[in-house]
Parts: structure tokens; C-alpha cells; sequence
């Protein structure tokens, strides 16, 4: 359960944007803990320190990765550069990509290959690969091929973590810098640890072991699957069913007959045991046999001696674990003993009225300012807040606490409900809605098949009939939907709006900052908000839709695309408004923003792709 105190979260969020929005170009001597924080009319990145949300670098880049070795690749006018810790750019743009840096040199792309620098920006492995990764101060892995990942933005981006995601079998070589000579080709490669080993498979087999970068197995191959390294370990799996060795993922794992633990070193942490591991944390280990999970210890003992419904490590700093057994969770120490939950007890929330949410058995239990118990029942840990009345559930049934901790309806007795808003909820009873006030009266009485709460009224369906009613049951008409169509105009939260003039009867369209004054004027069909420092609009002289910066350039590094709108919509493609892509994607997004402006009636729509 997630218990929120909003107005915290508010002042926490103002206060962390108003230092984002401000920054002092001081230098820190562990730039490593800061974090790239973007915003403003143009999308614009810098950084703060993550400890203490000061700001470091002001908001000056199109794109900021993270610092490493006291270096940060980030892009300006479209291309990629190194920034030392004061701000100052220390390798000049020059890249297509970037990555961090690892022993003092980093990968990078120019045009459409990639090869390795170092610290000064020269080339120690001239750009003619797909993928260049620096393995240590004199190894690398390199792939044959060009470097495109294209993304549906039309931008050119490193995939996160492609090593472990990666399912189509790409090849790698191990190099050694200095001679360039090859010292192993064909390998399958995931990362363990770069500078130290890698998990790597060996032409037509399905075993991965631990490479180091002259080329010798610190480990022979012999896992069918195998993790990341995390906490100084990794988990490592033998018999893999054979649609799935040779990834590392959560459903190998399950197929798994044997799972050990490797340290960094490539020593053997944990032996192989009969369960499927999980993860680990502070010690303990999670492990799964046929439906029922346990807990092993660092010597790889079950502890408790037993299996159990389900089970959660501790915190990093924790010594109990928690395990469900006849549906209460209680705890589980190091020794293997069954202990009070260590959660009981723990207060969640205190509201502004004076009650306690508190934790009770895998449960939540309301508390008054007396320490005792408003109510008889321990309700489910559901998403819970201090908003009243709060909707809370027991036995399968839902009820709503008052500000005192007392129920509205006693017991709960709802088999759904939709939360209070503006004073009423709808409530489902014997398989009817209807709505429920804030003293606890049914303002209507469930008849309803169907109800759905939008902007103050109500969307339901009764004898087959559909139509709208206010909380009163008098029908209305479907809701304007103001703050939804507004948010159709605006941009990120201090990036201001899309705004637009009528131009001999055509909405034309542009940029205002947050504070209304025009960035980008109004004379395009259509406008996307910045991302990465660039803009998206229709050019109609190509049909084609293209990105231009903040000084409203073409941006050419970057590949204009036919609809914009289309590819930029997961699991679905935008609504055809036309039998021309090109044009159907404008006719979307105007209808959009025409929708923001309460010109349209509705949003233009979508089409699931399953």
C-alpha cells in the first residue's frame, strides 16, 4: 500500500522544480551523485545533486546523460559533447551518439558507425562498427555493422540495457586496442561487469561463462542462463528450457531446474540449488519451487524450513523477512525463526483529522488519537490516502472511513465503487449502480447496468439506454471536459502551451513560454511540444514531418518522418483521417489541438494494433 500525504508531495515537487529551474554552474568533486533534470518551454537538461536537490549545471542541453568518470556526454545544436563537472565542454560536439565513460574511455557514434575515445576525444578505435564497447584500458567488443537504432522520433539513441534485451543473436569480437588483433570472434555477449569479465557464449553454444578482457574464461561456459550484476552478485541458472537459453530474464528462471550465485570475481558464492532464485537483498535470497516460494540464507539454508505462499526480503538495512503462511504475513529472521511481522505496528500515515493508518498483519488498521481502534476490522492494503472519506476494503467488500475513522456504511458492504468526488461515488449493490453522498444516504438508488464518473456527472447505461446524469439522476448533457482539453495544449509542466491565430479562416500554430510570451509564432499546421530541445511540424512542401530547434532550424542531422502522430502512439495507431499518411497524421493532430481549443467535440481516436 502507498500512502500519500499530497500536499507534501506538492511542496516537495514545487521546491524541486524551482531549483531545476535555476542553476550555478559550481563545480563538485563526486559529480557521479548528480541527476539530469530537463524542463522549460524547450526541454532543456542540466543537473542537480540528487542528495540535495541543488542545482549544479544550468538547463542548456538538448539531451544530458549521466556523468562517469567525471565526464557527461550531453548534446548541443544536435550533436554530442563531453562536459567536465563546472559546466564547461570539454570534448567538443562532434558525435551522433554518446556514451559514459568506462577506464578512461568512452563509445561513441559518428554518422552511422561507432568506435571508442578517449578522455581528450581522440579516437583509439576508429569509427567502423555497429557497436564499440569498451572492455578496459586495452580491450574492446566490437560488432560488424552500422550503428542505426532508430526511434520513432526520428532521433538516433543507445538502447538501455540492449545487451541483456537483445534477442536476435548479434555477434561480437574482443579486440585487443593497442594491436587490433582479434582474440575471440563470434561471441554472444551480456554484461557482467565492463573492466573486469563479461558473460559470454561461444559459437553454437548456449553456455555462457565469465570472459575476461586478454580473452581467457575466468569461468569456463556452462550456464544456460545468466543475470546482471547486482549487489556484488549474480544469479546464474543450469537447465534452461531450450526456448529460452541464452537469456537472462525473469521467465528462463522459472524454467530453470538449478540456480546458483556468482561474485564479482567469478568466484562461487551460493552453490546450485534445487529452487528457482529470484533475487537477493541484505542477505537474504527469494526462491520459487512449484507455486510456493521460501527464503534461503547466505549459505543457501531454507530458512524456516519450509515454503510458503509468498514472500518479501527485507529493506537494505532490514533483518526480518516477510512470508505469507494461511494468509498472514509474520516474519522470518536470519535464524530461521518465525517472528512478529516487522511491519506491524509501523505507522503509514497520520491524517489531518487525528487517525493512524497503521500496519497489522499484512493488513491496514485505523487508529483514533487514542491509540485504539476506530473500527473492528483490518482492511485490505490497498492504495489508500487522507482524502475523505476514504474507500476502503474487507471481506472481498468495499466502505468508506469519515475523517473520525468510523465507516459511512457499516459494515463494508459495496461489491465496487468509484471514489468520492465533489461529494458523491458511485457504488455498485447486487450488481446495480447507484450513488452514495458524504453522509452515507444513497442520493440514488442503484439501477444502473453501468456508471462512470467524468468531470462532476456520470456516464450510464440502464434498459440498454445510455446517457449522462448528475448526481441527482436528472440527465444531462455529456461533459465539456475543460482541464482534459486544456491539457491537450500544454507542454511539459513549466514548458508552457501549443497556442494559435486564425489565418484567412485556418488555425495556424506555435509556442507560448509558461509565462504567454510567443517562442515559436503561430504558422505552422501543426506543432508538437519540445522534446530533447526540438520541435516537431508538418512541412508540406515535402510531405513530411520534420524537427526543427528552438531557433526554429531544421534540424538535418535528424530524420524527418511521413506522420508523426502515428509513430509516436504504443500498442495502437492514431485514427486514419485520410487515405495520405502524411496528411492523415496533420489532420490528427489538428483535430487534437482543435479539441484542446473546445472547437471539436471530441478527441480524435485510436485503433488498438491487437
Amino acid at each position: 500500500m502507498r500512502v500519500i500525504a499530497r500536499q507534501l508531495m506538492f511542496i516537495t515537487a514545487a521546491w524541486a522544480c524551482l531549483l531545476c529551474s535555476v542553476g550555478t554552474g559550481v563545480a563538485d568533486p563526486r559529480p557521479e551523485r548528480w541527476v539530469e533534470r530537463c524542463g522549460g518551454v524547450y526541454a532543456l537538461c542540466g543537473y542537480i545533486d540528487r542528495a540535495m536537490l541543488e542545482p549544479r549545471i544550468d538547463r542548456k542541453f538538448e539531451v544530458a546523460l549521466p556523468f562517469s568518470e567525471g565526464l557527461a556526454a550531453v548534446r548541443s545544436e544536435g550533436k554530442f559533447g563531453y562536459i567536465d563537472s563546472s559546466g564547461e565542454m570539454v570534448i567538443a560536439p562532434m558525435f551522433d551518439l554518446a556514451r559514459g565513460f568506462r577506464k578512461g574511455h568512452a563509445e561513441v557514434v559518428v554518422g552511422d558507425k561507432a568506435g571508442i575515445i578517449d578522455r581528450t576525444g581522440k579516437f583509439l578505435l576508429s569509427p567502423n562498427y555497429a557497436r564499440a564497447i569498451p572492455f578496459s584500458a586495452g580491450a574492446a567488443l566490437v560488432r560488424p555493422g552500422k550503428a542505426i537504432a532508430s526511434e520513432s522520433y526520428g532521433l538516433l539513441r543507445f538502447t538501455a540495457r540492449e545487451l541483456f534485451l537483445q534477442r536476435d543473436n548479434r555477434h561480437y569480437l574482443l579486440i585487443d586496442l593497442p594491436s587490433g588483433k582479434i582474440l575471440k570472434d563470434e561471441l554472444a555477449i551480456k554484461e557482467f561487469e565492463f573492466g573486469t569479465f563479461v558473460w559470454a557464449a561461444q559459437p553454437g553454444d548456449k553456455r555462457y561463462g565469465l570472459l575476461a578482457p586478454d580473452g581467457t574464461w575466468k569461468i569456463e561456459p556452462r550456464f544456460e542462463t545468466v543475470g546482471e550484476l547486482s549487489g556484488g552478485r549474480a544469479i546464474v541458472c543450469y537447465g534452461g528450457s531450450d526456448g529460452h537459453r541464452g537469456r537472462s530474464s525473469q521467465r528462463d528462471r522459472a524454467d530453470a531446474t538449478q540456480c546458483g550465485v556468482i561474485g564479482r570475481d567469478g568466484q562461487t558464492i551460493l552453490s546450485p540449488q534445487q529452487f528457482r532464485i529470484q533475487g537477493y537483498r541484505n542477505g537474504f535470497y527469494r526462491v520459487a519451487e512449484d507455486q510456493k516460494v521460501g527464503v534461503l540464507d547466505e549459505a543457501g539454508r531454507l530458512l524456516g524450513g519450509r515454503l510458503f505462499d509468498d514472500a518479501r526480503l527485507p529493506g537494505y538495512s532490514g533483518e526480518v523477512a516477510r512470508v505469507l503462511a494461511d494468509g498472514r504475513w509474520i516474519g522470518l529472521n536470519r535464524a530461521g525463526n518465525l517472528v512478529p511481522n516487522p511491519e506491524d505496528g509501523k505507522t503509514l500515515a497520520v491524517c489531518p483529522s487525528g487517525i493512524k493508518l497503521m500496519h497489522n498483519g499484512g493488513r491496514i488498521q485505523v487508529v483514533g488519537a487514542d491509540e485504539r481502534p476506530t473500527v473492528p476490522y483490518l482492511f485490505d492494503d490497498t492504495y489508500l490516502t487522507c482524502e475523505f472519506p476514504i474507500s476502503v476494503r474487507y471481506n472481498g467488500k468495499w466502505g468508506f472511513l469519515k475523517q473520525d475513522g468510523k465507516l459511512l456504511v457499516d459494515p463494508p458492504s459495496f461489491q465496487t465503487q468509484s471514489g468520492f468526488i465533489d461529494g458523491y461515488a458511485g457504488v455498485k449493490v447486487e450488481g446495480k449502480w447507484g450513488i452514495l453522498d458524504s453522509n452515507g444516504v444513497m442520493a440514488l438508488a442503484p439501477q444502473f447496468d453501468e456508471m462512470q464518473s467524468d468531470s462532476g456527472a456520470y456516464a450510464v447505461s440502464k434498459d440498454g439506454r445510455k446517457f449522462w446524469i448528475d448526481a441527482s439522476g436528472r440527465e444531462v448533457s455529456e461533459p465539456r471536459r475543460l482541464e482534459d482539453r486544456r491539457s491537450k495544449l500544454r507542454c511539459e509542466p513549466d514548458g508552457g502551451q501549443r497556442v494559435s491565430r486564425n489565418s484567412n479562416g485556418t488555425l495556424l500554430w506555435g509556442i507560448a513560454d509558461a509565462a504567454g510570451n510567443i517562442v515559436i509564432e503561430p504558422k505552422y499546421r501543426a506543432i508538437t511540444c519540445f522534446r530533447d530541445g526540438l520541435a516537431w511540424v508538418p512541412f508540406d512542401e515535402q510531405r513530411e514531418w520534420c524537427a526543427i530547434d528552438r531557433n526554429e532550424r531544421k534540424r538535418e542531422n535528424v530524420a524527418c518522418v511521413k506522420n508523426w502522430p502515428d509513430g509516436n502512439v504504443a500498442d495502437a495507431r492514431t485514427e486514419t483521417m485520410s487515405d495520405d499518411p502524411y496528411e492523415s497524421g496533420v489532420l490528427w493532430m489538428r483535430a487534437e489541438l482543435e479539441y484542446g481549443l473546445d472547437l471539436r467535440e471530441k478527441p480524435p481516436g485510436f485503433v488498438s494494433q491487437f
